[in-house]
């Protein structure tokens, strides 16, 4: 088992049994807030309570450490701030006549996150690893992956993404919270704080809470976000999937225009809520329309499926045929026929954007029309402009394209709506990028129907790799990502201190084992060596001395 006292209690890195962590920066004499279970607290004999990282309505997060598997792991705590206290043996002490709400809460806690451990395969997930209850509370165990929230991840990209650096990011997001949906989990807080960008650049969900920890009118401390929790939220309304609909548009709009949305509580009094137009302009209309539908501020108004919401954002065109032979708008939700304040800073680009179409078809037709007349469309092209109402067309067929040199990720954002995959086998390619598609079950070119499914092989790279000589002189940070980038597994990669021969200004490489150069399997383990003989800057008088 791990020496425990050789570890930081904040970031779980080994110390040495220094005071101040290297790594974190975490200093040892530094005790948990009140409330929270005392630092190296073992929690059903195997699991070691480190820093709590965050409090919620429903209770605690700690980083915490499996003695069992000698790994990182997340620890939830369900402790409701005003519900209970803490006995000195760390066992919970139920307040007043709380009793009733306490444990209705323990109870949706544990349905929660079983529900959430059924779901392993949901890429968007940290895994539930184990679930438990102890000291009169419950306990649910997670995995630990490094990165950082959008809202941190966002400030470190100047504040805001185009929407084709949105798009990857979000649609395959947009497939999870269906599958969540699907199984009657609502999140209730999406926003910049609760999604997070891990160092293999995936976009996870954290922080899922209770129902009653995402209600501003339950006897529990309400953990809501301003701007992106939706108006049902304060009235004490059940959280349905519009709610999520809500939160995940909201966050949108945050990475798209830099811009926290107002209020949803303020936007029942003065909606104002609007694209700026340098924004609007480079992005596709049906985004737009599809942001406005899922912002409405009434549930009932919303967007009511991930599904919907999803579809609604991929939309080619924003142009129905009803048959007349005039392109007209389409109606995308029953709440459409509102006035979108969305379009607000958008309407006369739009405006000057259709009269110039008008009169360009004008022009080149050679006809004496009124411009206000738009031209008539041949009923073949009727396919070429979307519809809502899918039913009402033949049940079209598609000729499958080649999938290999993409990923998962990408394969599902775009041929998602049509195809059913499945990765069934993994290895090695020379010719094709690790991560990415080499082989699939379905023969290019073949005719298939929609919810056709096909297996797909992922490449595993190289059999062989060389550790680049590069390394050396590099941060650990820049280290890691050149790894990763070759292939090599995160868990398979560990950095140690060495003193080197040689005087640095920080921690660099200097060298590794096995040695740069040589070629190995991306599978096996590495080790790199950083040097800890620093260069000490010399003061120039007693004045700079930090005493």
């Amino acid at each position: 088992m791990q020496n425990l006292s050789n570890l930081c209690m904040g970031c779980m890195s080994e110390t040495g049994n220094e005071q101040v962590c290297s790594v974190c920066g975490f200093d040892s004499n530094t005790y948990n807030e009140a409330g929270a279970l005392p630092l190296r607290t073992l929690l059903a004999g195997r699991y070691a309570v480190g820093k709590a990282v965050s409090v919620t309505g429903e209770g605690f997060n700690y980083i915490g450490f499996d003695t069992v598997t000698e790994s990182v792991v997340k620890i939830a705590e369900y402790f409701p701030a005003g519900l209970c206290g803490r006995n000195a043996d760390g066992s919970v002490e139920i307040k007043g006549d709380t009793a009733y709400v306490y444990n209705e809460g323990i109870i949706r806690f544990i349905e929660l996150n079983k529900k959430l451990g059924a779901l392993a395969n949901v890429s968007a997930l940290y895994r539930v690893i184990d679930i438990f209850e102890v000291n009169k509370t419950a306990y649910a165990i997670t995995e630990y992956q490094p990165g950082i929230s959008l809202k941190e991840f966002l400030i470190r990209n100047g504040g805001l993404l185009t929407w084709d650096q949105v798009r990857p990011l979000f649609l395959p997001l947009m497939n999870s919270l269906k599958t969540l949906h699907e199984n009657g989990i609502v999140h209730g807080g999406i926003s910049v704080d609760t999604l997070f960008v891990g160092r293999d650049g995936k976009v996870r969900i954290a922080d899922f809470l209770i129902p009653a920890a995402r209600n501003a009118r339950s006897q529990m401390t309400s953990q809501l976000y301003p701007g992106f929790a939706a108006v049902e939220q304060y009235r004490g309304e059940d959280i349905t999937p519009a709610t999520d609909i809500y939160g995940f548009a909201a966050t949108m709009f945050r990475t798209l225009t830099g811009n926290t949305p107002p209020d949803s509580k303020l936007r029942l009094e003065s909606d104002n809520l609007s694209f700026p137009r340098s924004i609007a302009e480079k992005m596709p209309r049906s985004v737009l329309v599809a942001m406005a539908n899922a912002l409405q501020v009434e549930a009932t108004d919303r967007t009511p499926t991930m599904a919907e919401f999803k579809n609604d954002l991929q939309a080619a065109e924003s142009y129905v045929n009803d048959g007349s032979g005039k392109p007209k708008k389409a109606q995308a939700t029953k709440g459409s026929n509102k006035k979108y304040t969305l379009f607000a800073a958008l309407a006369t680009a739009v405006l000057l954007a259709i009269i110039g179409i008008i009169v360009y078809f004008s022009f080149f037709s050679g006809s004496d029309e009124d411009v206000s007349s738009a031209p008539s469309l041949p009923t073949n092209s009727v396919e070429s402009y979307h519809t809502i109402d899918a039913s009402s067309t033949p049940e079209k067929q598609q000729s499958t394209p080649d999938f290999s040199g993409k990923t998962l990720p990408e394969l599902i954002d775009e041929y998602g709506d049509w195809y059913e995959f499945e990765v069934v086998k993994k290895e090695y390619n020379s010719k094709i990028e690790r991560g990415k598609i080499c082989a699939q079950s379905v023969q290019i070119g073949t005719v298939t129907k929609k919810g056709t499914k096909v297996q797909l092989t992922v490449s595993l790279g190289n059999a062989e790799v060389k550790i680049p000589k590069s390394l050396s002189g590099m941060t650990k940070d820049q280290a890691l990502i050149e790894l990763l980038k070759l292939g090599f597994e995160y868990n398979n990669i560990e950095f140690m201190e060495k003193m080197g021969d040689t005087q640095t200004k920080e921690q660099v490489v200097i060298e590794t084992a096995p040695a740069m150069g040589e070629k190995v399997s991306p599978d096996e383990r590495i080790t790199v060596y950083y040097n800890t003989n620093i260069l000490q800057e010399q003061t120039s008088s007693e004045e700079d001395l930090d005493w």
